[in-house]
């Protein structure tokens, strides 16, 4: 399973545990190296990713297979972009039908000088920075944040249920998708009450949060002074997450700018790379250091932009160049800022 960034691993971004389930919608990552979990608002529940599907017939419910461009393909190419290294799947379940749906991992883009333009001033006003003209900019997204409190409101393992309530439902969910039931309610019980001390402790949330914020102004500082690259931490939907640390300050996407311009057909997109010329390079989860610094050195993309053309006409497991330096598995074990 690929390695989480260690940013990944914080409490303030994800569930963090199979335990619990929020309410709004469930979207997690299992694509051999991706494990994340956020909260999306979507009118899709119980989305999931996956590598490939297996035989499964379901009665009577529609199935359907969408490639990254939303045109419908056969299982069998389904299957095979599952498995390359640009894209990842996912399927949503809705009542009368199956969808499942090819993601770009990765994604160059282009927008328009004047809508780079107008991010940029949109950044501008929304931070206590000022982004010259013609200047990259570096966005790090997330859809959700909440605080210690928000982020357990739905938690199942502290609601009004039973453990045995709990115990049952949560096997039945398990079932459902394929996952190993709890044998004992012995052993779900030591399972909750680990849990509880791990999440459910104020402290640490607020130690990680801390954290956080002082490994991501190490990363910060480095790129503006390195590169003069302004970073901005945006989030777009803020449940009384602490927004604000002695570093830097959280913008609220509150208008959606930056999520209507980016995230329309890539969901679940957390870093941003956008150039004055409005050329930008967008990835879902982990970012390694060494294509990071190539991005932001480099003016002209046009070589790394057709190893990744070349990567999804083969549909190579690995990729090539840079998209290969993404998916390179001790890559993940590497300390990386996004």
């Amino acid at each position: 399973m690929k390695h989480i960034s260690s940013f990944l691993l914080l409490i303030i971004f994800s569930n963090l545990s199979v335990f619990c389930q929020e309410t709004i919608v469930k979207d997690s990552i299992i694509k051999d190296r991706i494990t994340k979990n956020t909260i999306v608002k979507d009118s899709i529940k119980n989305d999931s990713v996956i590598k490939s599907v297996k035989k499964k017939k379901v009665k009577r419910t529609p199935i359907y297979y969408i490639d990254e461009n939303g045109s419908a393909i056969n299982e069998f190419v389904f299957n095979q972009k599952c498995n390359a290294a640009v894209f990842y799947c996912k399927v949503h379940e809705k009542k009368d039908m199956i969808i499942y749906k090819v993601y770009y991992q990765m994604y160059f883009g282009k927008i328009t000088p004047v809508e780079y333009n107008e991010i940029r001033l949109y950044l501008n006003r929304k931070s206590n920075k000022t982004i010259p003209e013609n200047h990259k900019i570096l966005i790090h997204y997330e859809q959700t944040l909440s605080g210690f409190k928000e982020r357990h409101e739905f938690c199942d393992l502290v609601n009004s249920k039973t453990l045995e309530e709990n115990f049952e439902s949560y096997n039945l969910e398990a079932e459902l998708h394929g996952e190993y039931p709890f044998k004992s309610l012995k052993a779900f019980n030591r399972h909750v009450q680990s849990h509880k001390r791990e999440y459910h402790n104020e402290d640490k949330f607020n130690s990680e949060v801390a954290e956080y914020a002082d490994k991501q102004n190490k990363c910060l500082e480095k790129i503006e002074t390195k590169y003069k690259t302004p970073v901005f931490y945006v989030v777009n939907d803020n449940f009384n997450y602490p927004i604000k640390n002695k570093y830097f300050t959280w913008v609220v996407d509150d208008v959606s700018t930056i999520q209507s311009a980016f995230l329309k057909k890539h969901p679940d997109i957390n870093f941003i790379l956008l150039k004055p010329d409005g050329e930008y390079f967008i990835k879902t989860d982990f970012m390694p250091e060494t294509v990071l610094n190539k991005l932001l050195k480099k003016s002209n993309w046009e070589s790394q932009k057709n190893e990744w053309l070349k990567s999804i006409k083969t549909n190579k497991t690995e990729g090539y160049g840079i998209v290969n330096s993404m998916t390179k598995e001790y890559e993940f074990y590497n300390a990386s800022c996004y």
